[in-house]
């Protein structure tokens, strides 16, 4: 459904501009008309053109504030709908909103009508507001799915900022790298070959690299990316290569904390989230495992669920996953004993918060000076070894 462009006049014979999603220009008029403007012209938009974009969490957020002000104002769905679609900048967003708005008009459940975009609306989305028809408050759903989102947002945030410096410093370094072994140190070297000088092991070594790097520098900078390339491939491809992988990753001195703590993180919040709404625990567990990405801590939370579904309870099935810290076990057990779960999850999610931020910033405070100091040692060795060898002629020559 495309995007129009119009000019129009209203009850009071000004001219208004504007755009709107329609099915074509007779579809537009007739839509122009139910808010009393008379079309005058129109003209698809070529910058919004519809199907085009990325459906953001922006986009969601935007998606689910909408439709919580205009539940609680009494607005009947279908016209909700309309409403949010006809106002989205995101053209991808228009196309789905049509169909979600059709599907709903002709009777069909919201939940159901979202389930059939599952790249957009995930397992979580479509429960919460499943629980919402439900309970009759739709509302209270896109209130609990806006504030799950911009915590989901924020994560990403967190994790982009965890990883944005070390991997453009890490750039810089084998570019640096790159650069001496391959123009600057083979100059040097031949101004010290040429000399006779007595040269250390450290410039020996130095010329070794050098060498090393002009005539295979290809499998030096080749080597790492096809590594990559094939444990990438091995994790999307073998489930048992990935777990393994993803069993390394949490012993990882630096990362393997804030993995493991943005991970337990996701499952703690969605747990919450899920809960809250009024799912039972077993379908919460199941749709906060989902959410969970390393498969070690997604075993975990398995076991969690089939030791609940077993009779023990919530404290005793986390005990025995072993991957939730003692506090937080310490917090449902109390949750547990005085029938006050809710509050006990705020709790545990305010201690992941506060864990997730604390982690990223050690980890990040951590892995800067490290990289700093790789380079700065590069650098000392080259220098050292290009002119100690001068400044131990120069200190042999008798003035």
């Amino acid at each position: 459904m495309p995007s129009y462009t119009y000019r129009a006049i209203n009850d009071a014979g000004r001219s208004v501009r504007g755009s709107i999603v329609a099915d074509n220009e007779i579809d537009l008029e007739a839509r122009l008309l139910q808010i009393k403007l008379d079309l005058i012209d129109a003209k698809i938009d070529s910058v919004r053109k519809s199907g085009r974009g990325k459906i953001r969490i922006k986009n969601l957020i935007i998606l689910c504030m909408h439709l919580e002000q205009l539940d609680r104002a009494g607005v009947p769905l279908h016209d909700a709908l309309a409403d949010v679609r006809d106002a989205s900048d995101s053209g991808k967003m228009r196309d789905i909103l049509t169909g979600v708005h059709e599907a709903v008009k002709n009777g069909s459940p919201l939940s159901k009508a979202l389930e059939a975009y599952p790249k957009v609306f995930n397992d979580v989305f479509v429960g919460l507001v499943a629980s919402g028809e439900k309970t009759g408050n739709l509302s209270e759903a896109f209130t609990h799915l806006a504030e799950h989102l911009k915590w989901a947002a924020e994560i990403q945030r967190k994790i982009k900022k965890a990883t944005r410096y070390p991997m453009v410093l890490l750039v810089v370094i084998s570019v640096v790298i790159t650069v001496l072994m391959l123009l600057v140190v083979p100059k040097l070297v031949d101004f010290l070959m040429a000399q006779g000088f007595d040269l250390p092991w450290h410039t020996r070594a130095l010329i070794a690299v050098s060498w090393a790097f002009q005539n295979y520098w290809y499998l030096i900078l080749g080597l790492p990316v096809a590594l990559v390339t094939l444990l990438i491939g091995l994790y999307r491809w073998s489930e048992w290569w990935a777990y393994k992988i993803d069993a390394l990753t949490l012993r990882l001195p630096l990362i393997g904390p804030v993995i493991r703590k943005i991970d337990m993180s996701r499952f703690s919040h969605f747990f919450s989230v899920m809960f809250n709404s009024g799912i039972d625990i077993l379908e919460s567990l199941e749709a906060a495992k989902n959410v969970v990405h390393n498969r070690v801590l997604k075993e975990a939370v398995t076991l969690v669920k089939t030791s609940i579904s077993e009779g023990n309870n919530m404290t005793e099935s986390l005990r025995l996953s072993n991957q939730f810290p003692n506090l937080v076990v310490r917090m449902f057990k109390v949750g547990e004993e005085s029938g006050n779960i809710k509050e006990a999850l705020e709790n545990i999610n305010f201690f992941y918060t506060r864990e997730v931020n604390d982690s990223v910033e050690s980890m990040v405070g951590a892995i800067q000076p490290i990289l700093t100091v790789v380079m700065g040692v590069l650098i000392f060795w080259v220098i050292a070894a290009v002119f100690g060898p001068l400044y131990e002629s120069f200190s042999k020559i008798k003035f």
